[in-house]
């Protein structure tokens, strides 16, 4: 009775299975978690690249690549929709160069058959074996995978194509989580050629705008330039007539003015065709202003206008791109001199001057029909001018993503534009200092949501988020609730216009899936941006300052997790 208690053999053996088992459970169990971990990471990583590609054949094959990281897939296919033809076309990628078209009223044999059932339906396909599905027309000899999976990609309810994966090895995929994985994906790969297509129609848009403004000078350069080049021909031929007799010096001076005054006539026109620089750069706002008056004066000439011209001597140094201000400023004198040449008083003004950090130009005109009846060239229903002239509403985005704005005034007899855009700080200024280290690259690019009902200062945001290499994903007030919770952003930026609400319920719901939130209002409010605070969220009231902007962005990089 005194001996210890030995256990019997079988239940230290059982003891030990069952050690084993607990064991090999765990490590399967940790081994399948970790497994699900890297395949959620694959899926955040190649979702991230699917949004900040530039092209759809970027996209093609950032799938075809890495696709089979995230889910089962072993290879995949993109299709998008062609409207003018009624085809769905395959974006060739390097494994898979040949292009191919599918009709959609007739679609051909294999996968792509199933592809326009998925565009017609506006719904996904998954089809477990391939060869005995009636949705896939099978011709002889034809290599099929074993499964397949199509997904509609979807944007704003408008169906832009379909994403096709496959398994070419076994039954049975997808399962209902990769199923989820690839609708994800699909979602993306559609955000991201949304935002392609509204990058492309700005630049489109800008160029045209451009071509525009161009298209109004070559109207005046044919006379402009006709006067110049009969004065140095008479002159050179006078010049020639002397036959080694001394030159007179007041003949000398005026072959080279009006060669000077040729030149540039013909560098002003052709300026307009030469790439922005990369970078901003210093621009005297004043001069510039003084330029394209001296150059448009022989056109007012002609146009019989009494022009008045005030341009400060004094430098007025903006920060910006020289081209892009330029083509602001002469779009605007177009504009005004058009209005102008169509009244009866016929008189045009240019005013520059500085007040309170900003630089000012003033372009007032008298209206054709009373000041009460002028139009506001901003507005996109009135941009366009009485002759024809360049609409006005792309100039006023390029000042905003400078940091200024433009105005229609109205006053007794006359209407004006006024521009307005911050003086760049001096070099020894402590602003610069600040400016500076906020205007420097971010430690990483950060992934942003943006919902604003409004489209143009949407497109505007987007484009000047992506000018400093963020992704920017815009979304609706309705749609964002859904999209948070499947792609993971740095912070959501939520604009707030008169009569539409929706982002205190919004955040209260969602606030485990943002990092950041921030706020643009019409106004500051400092209780409301004292609320946010706590909560990790910003206030930005309009118009949005750059820098300020930029500090917020700084601050979110710093305090976010590394990729």
């Amino acid at each position: 009775m005194g001996d210890g208690f030995i256990p019997p053999t079988s239940l230290l053996l059982g003891a030990a299975v069952g050690l084993a088992l607990l064991a090999g459970g765990w490590w399967i169990r940790e081994r399948r978690l970790g497994a699900q971990r890297r395949a959620m990471r694959a899926l955040h990583a190649l979702s991230e690249d699917i949004i900040a590609a530039s092209s759809p054949a970027e996209i093609a094959e950032i799938l075809a690549a890495r696709l089979p990281e995230a889910t089962r897939a072993t290879s995949s296919n993109l299709y998008l929709v062609n409207l003018r033809r009624k085809v769905l076309e395959r974006v060739p990628t390097a494994a898979d160069p040949e292009p191919m078209a599918a009709p959609v009223d007739s679609p051909p044999e294999g996968l792509a058959s199933a592809a326009v059932v998925c565009f017609r339906n506006r719904t996904q396909l998954n089809i477990p074996d391939v060869r005995r599905s009636p949705l896939v027309k099978v011709g002889p000899k034809m290599s099929l995978p074993r499964a397949a999976l199509f997904m509609p990609l979807m944007a704003q309810k408008e169906v832009l194509g379909v994403l096709e994966v496959h398994n070419d090895h076994k039954l049975g995929y997808f399962k209902p989580e990769e199923q989820a994985a690839v609708h994800h994906l699909a979602n993306q790969a559609a955000a991201s050629l949304k935002l392609q297509d509204q990058h492309a129609m700005r630049e489109q848009l800008f160029r045209s705008e451009k071509m525009a403004a161009t298209g109004q000078l070559i109207s005046g350069v044919a006379s402009d330039l006709r006067a110049p080049l009969d004065s140095i021909v008479r002159l050179a031929e006078s010049l020639s007539a002397l036959a080694g007799r001394p030159v007179p010096e007041a003949d000398l001076q005026r072959l080279s003015a009006q060669a000077n005054r040729a030149s540039e006539i013909v560098w002003r026109l052709v300026s307009f065709a030469r790439h922005d620089q990369s970078t901003p750069q210093r621009v005297d706002l004043n001069g510039l202003v003084a330029s394209l008056t001296r150059f448009r004066e022989p056109e007012w000439r002609v146009l019989g206008l009494r022009h008045q011209s005030q341009v400060s001597p004094e430098p007025a140094e903006i920060a910006g791109f020289p081209s892009q201000i330029e083509q602001v400023c002469l779009n605007v004198l177009v504009y005004a001199e058009q209005r102008a040449a169509e009244s009866p008083v016929k008189t045009i003004a240019v005013k520059t001057s500085v007040l309170a950090g900003r630089a000012l130009v003033e372009i007032d005109y008298s209206p054709p029909y009373g000041t009460d009846a002028e139009p506001d060239p901003f507005v996109e229903a009135a941009s366009p001018g009485a002759a024809g002239g360049p609409t006005l509403e792309v100039c006023l985005g390029i000042l905003r993503n400078h940091g200024g704005d433009a105005r229609l005034r109205r006053r007794p007899g006359l209407a004006g534009i006024e521009i307005e855009l911050p003086l760049a700080p001096k070099p020894n200024d402590p602003e610069l200092t600040r400016e500076r280290s906020a205007s420097q690259p971010l430690s990483r690019t950060l992934t942003l949501m943006l919902v604003d009902p409004e489209m143009s200062a949407q497109r505007g945001l987007v484009s000047a988020l992506g000018s400093k290499g963020h992704r920017v994903v815009p979304s609706s007030a309705e749609g964002a609730g859904d999209i948070v919770q499947r792609l993971r952003f740095d912070a959501v930026l939520w604009a707030v216009r008169a009569g539409r609400g929706g982002w205190t319920e919004f955040h209260d719901r969602h606030r485990a899936f943002i990092p950041a939130f921030v706020l643009i209002a019409d106004s500051y409010d400092p209780q409301l941006a004292q609320s946010l605070g706590p909560r990790g969220g910003f206030l930005l009231s309009r118009p949005l300052e750059d820098t300020k902007l930029a500090e917020i962005l700084q601050e979110i990089a710093a305090r976010a997790p590394q990729a």
